[in-house]
């Protein structure tokens, strides 16, 4: 592999990055944002509780090291404000902190005596001590000191939740996404997904193409998982429609698989997934996901829309049952004619172009049965 190789992401990318959502808020959107507070001691009891939900890291080298850990400590120590942090409640009543993560991680390690304090200019009495260490009238300062926050509840619309948690991320590293949905969605979704973007079948049929940089492993398998259920009829209710909306219905996906999706229907995603991804490796090979190079052209990227449509089309064939000559001759032919077609290029989402995507996948399903 050479070191271009190494660095392939997928095409399409532009569906990743963060863009102006296509909805205007009428005049009946319900937007309920609560304005809070609550003691340190009161927060961390929560999240023992299972009630608050710490949001996972986007990127390990953004977390606080211990100097940054202490100086929080110092200041609250010292009564200095400090910035307001954002949540999310969904219907069931649990919270997940969306800013504020690394703040209430600092403080919880701390009153757990994970870490000693640290460069300290204030304070300097307090250094290397952990928080049993320092006198009980600190200990009661740390634990009464009042955090103000603001909670986004329910009905308040995904589109909403994604708009402000653009904003409030702004001041640091921009989040694409399905880092957002990452954040947001965390139960049996994000679980499912993550088992299959690190699966042995996903990295050989992509060759180990997509990296796991910014979760865009994880968007292709989502989109894979979501099209599937939708065009197999598998959502029993109406919360789940497309509407060339792909990013509130990957939300919409998620929030049904957490909640409302059974056992069998989680792990028949999986497995359909898994055996699609092996069945096109062992018939396609490595370079499955990928158009011819171009005249004089360099090596193309994973296609969003070719793994959709490949996927979907071989988790219905048995590959020990097929000629594998034959079905590379009928893919490469269906491959030229999309790519040729220039049915992947650009915008891939609308209603339209989804449903061509996987009538020519089930073409090529009952092709490679009739080979």
């Amino acid at each position: 592999m050479t070191e271009a190789d190494d660095v392939i992401e997928i095409e399409n990318q532009d569906e990743l990055e963060l863009t102006a959502h296509p909805h205007q808020m009428g005049t009946d959107t319900q937007i309920r944002i609560a304005k809070e507070q609550s003691s340190i001691f009161e927060l961390l009891r929560k999240e023992s509780r299972g009630d608050l939900v710490l949001a996972p890291d986007f990127q390990r080298k953004n977390v606080w090291d211990r100097k940054h850990q202490s100086e929080l400590i110092e200041s609250i120590l010292m009564g200095i404000p400090i910035p307001l942090i954002y949540l999310f409640e969904d219907e069931e009543g649990v919270r997940q902190i969306i800013d504020g993560k690394q703040r209430i991680t600092a403080l919880k390690q701390f009153k757990n005596n994970k870490f000693t304090l640290t460069n300290l200019s204030m304070l300097p009495d307090l250094k290397g001590k952990k928080f049993d260490d320092i006198p009980p009238i600190l200990q009661a300062k740390l634990e009464d000191y009042q955090l103000h926050s603001y909670v986004i509840q329910p009905p308040t619309p995904e589109y909403v939740k994604f708009n402000i948690f653009e904003r409030v991320n702004r001041g640091g590293i921009n989040l694409n996404k399905q880092e957002m949905r990452h954040a947001l969605y965390q139960g049996k979704a994000t679980t499912l997904i993550q088992e299959l973007a690190e699966s042995q079948q996903f990295k050989l049929a992509t060759g180990n193409g997509v990296k796991p940089n910014r979760m865009r492993d994880r968007y292709l398998v989502l989109r894979f998982v979501a099209f599937y259920l939708l065009i197999t009829n598998q959502f029993t209710d109406s919360s789940v429609q497309y509407r060339s909306d792909v990013d509130s219905f990957l939300a919409s996906v998620m929030k049904y698989i957490n909640t409302k999706a059974s056992a069998q229907l989680i792990e028949h995603a999986k497995s359909v997934c898994l055996y699609g991804m092996e069945s096109v490796y062992q018939v396609l090979g490595d370079e499955a996901f990928r158009f011819k190079p171009k005249a004089g052209g360099n090596k193309r990227p994973v296609n969003m829309g070719l793994f959709e449509m490949l996927v979907f089309a071989f988790c219905y064939v048995q590959p020990d049952q097929l000629d594998h000559s034959k079905a590379k001759s009928l893919v490469d032919t269906y491959k030229q004619n999309v790519d040729d077609e220039g049915l992947f290029s650009g915008s891939i989402d609308t209603s339209e172009n989804v449903r061509a995507r996987f009538d020519t996948a089930q073409k090529i399903a009952q092709g490679l049965k009739n080979a």
